[in-house]
C-alpha cells in the first residue's frame, strides 16, 4: 500500500468567528488509512510567544479594558488626557478613535455597522463639547470610552489571526490566581479587581464565539461579575471553594470555545490555527481541572498531554496521520464535557 503525502499551506487564514456545530472534521477520519499529512515547511511562521496586558482603562470602577490593540491604546490615551484635565488632547485622541472604528466597517454586518456608527457618533460628539470647553463630566466619558470599546469588541476581535488572541491565553487565569491569593490574604478588594481582569478576557473570547459557545462564555463572565460585586466593600462574603468553582467554569467555558475553533478551523484545512486552538483548549482544561482537584485524573493529563504534542506538531508543519487530527478534537471535546 502506498503512504499519500498532502500538503496543506501552513499560511494563516482570517476567520470570522463563528461556532461550528457540525459533528465530524474536515478531512478523511478513515482510521483504516495510512495517510499522512504535513504543513508546509515553507508557509511556516515563528511560534506565538504570550504576553501579559500589563495596562487598564477602568470604566466606572468595575469595568476593565485591557490595552492590547490600537483602539484600546487609543482609548487609553484619551483617558488619561481627560483624567489630566487635558480635554484638547482627550478630543484629538476620541477622533482618532472614532477613525480607526470606522475603518472596521467594510467587513461587518448591518447590524455591527450600526453600533460602530453609534459609536463614532458618540465618540465625535464628545469630542467637539471638549474642544467647546463644555462640561463633561466622568459619567459619561467613562460611558463613550464603555461603548466604543463594545463596538471594536464585535468587530476588530470577531475577524482575527491567531496572533491577536493566542499571546494572551494564559490572561484569564493568572487574574484568577491572584484573586484567590488576595482570597487567602482576605483582600476582597483585590480580589474583585482580579476577577474583573479575568473577566474581561472572558469577554473578548465571547465576542469571537457564537451560539452556545458564546452563551456559556457570556454566562462565566456574568458568574465573574457578580463575584466580584459581591466582595467589594464586603458586600457579600463568598468562600474561596465558592470563587474557585466559578474560576474552574471560566476556564472550561474557555476551552470549550478553543475546541470548536478548532473543529471549525481544521474543516478549512487551516493547519497552522487548528493547532493554536487546540493548544489553547488543552491549556484551558488543565486550567478548569486544576480547579476542581481533577488535575491528576489520568484522563485528563493524557489528553492535555497528547493534545499538546498533536498541536506542536500542527503548529511547526510537523507530519500527522489524518486520522490523528479529527480523533485528536473529538478526544478533547470529550475530556472538556467531562465525559474522559
Amino acid at each position: 500500500m502506498k503512504t499519500i503525502i498532502l500538503s496543506t499551506s501552513a499560511t494563516v487564514l482570517i476567520l470570522v468567528g463563528t461556532a461550528y456545530a457540525q459533528p465530524g472534521g474536515g478531512a478523511d477520519n478513515t482510521a483504516a488509512k495510512t495517510a499522512v499529512g504535513t504543513s508546509s515547511p515553507s508557509g511556516s511562521k515563528p511560534q506565538i510567544s504570550p504576553k501579559t496586558a500589563d495596562e487598564w482603562i477602568v470604566v466606572q470602577n468595575e469595568d476593565y479594558i485591557p490595552v492590547i490593540d490600537d483602539v484600546s491604546r487609543k482609548l487609553q490615551s484619551a483617558h488619561k488626557a481627560f483624567m489630566m484635565k487635558d480635554p484638547a488632547g482627550a478630543a484629538t485622541d476620541l477622533r482618532a478613535t472614532a477613525k480607526l472604528l470606522s475603518k472596521e466597517t467594510s467587513s461587518v454586518s448591518s447590524g455591527l455597522k450600526e453600533n460602530i456608527d453609534a459609536a463614532t457618533k458618540q465618540l465625535s460628539e464628545l469630542a467637539t463639547d471638549l474642544d467647546s470647553r463644555k462640561t463633561v463630566g466622568v459619567k459619561r466619558f467613562d460611558a463613550v470610552i464603555g461603548t466604543a470599546h463594545r463596538a471594536d469588541l464585535a468587530t476588530d476581535w470577531v475577524v482575527v489571526d491567531q496572533s491577536s488572541w493566542y499571546p494572551y491565553i494564559e490572561e484569564p487565569d493568572r487574574h484568577f490566581r491572584n484573586a484567590h491569593q488576595s482570597l487567602l490574604g482576605k483582600d476582597g478588594e483585590k480580589a474583585a479587581q482580579e476577577i474583573r481582569k479575568g473577566e474581561a478576557f472572558v469577554k473578548l473570547e465571547a465576542s469571537r464565539a457564537r451560539g452556545d459557545v458564546q452563551h456559556s462564555l457570556n454566562l462565566s463572565a456574568q458568574e465573574l461579575e457578580k463575584l466580584a460585586a459581591d466582595m467589594t466593600n464586603n458586600r457579600r462574603e463568598r468562600s474561596i471553594v465558592e470563587a474557585d468553582q466559578s474560576f474552574g467554569r471560566a476556564d472550561r467555558a474557555l476551552a470549550q470555545s478553543h475546541q470548536v475553533r478548532a473543529k471549525g478551523s481544521w474543516q478549512k484545512k487551516d493547519t497552522a490555527k487548528t493547532g493554536y486552538e487546540m493548544k489553547a483548549a488543552a491549556l484551558n482544561l488543565k486550567e478548569s481541572s486544576g480547579w476542581a482537584g481533577s488535575e491528576t485524573k489520568p484522563g485528563v493529563s493524557a489528553v492535555v498531554k497528547d493534545t499538546g504534542l498533536l498541536a506542536g506538531k500542527l503548529i511547526a508543519g510537523g507530519e500527522y496521520a489524518v486520522g490523528e487530527v479529527d480523533k485528536g478534537i473529538d478526544d478533547l471535546g470529550h475530556a472538556i464535557r467531562g465525559k474522559n
